[in-house]
């Protein structure tokens, strides 16, 4: 199955690619896109919480 190439997570609602073509996880390819380096892995979350709208 395919997991992120950053924080190795398997469940995401959109699988994206860095620049290099590696697969990564939605939260790492918008954090990527925004500041142009990897998202630390400190920042992920184990749970995907839904939004209250």
């Amino acid at each position: 199955s395919i997991s992120c190439f950053n924080c190795n997570t398997q469940n995401t609602p959109l699988w994206r690619r860095d620049s290099n073509g590696k697969n990564i996880c939605n939260a790492c390819g918008l954090y990527y896109k925004l500041h142009l380096t990897h998202r630390p892995v400190t920042m992920m979350r184990s749970v995907i919480r839904r939004r209250k709208r």
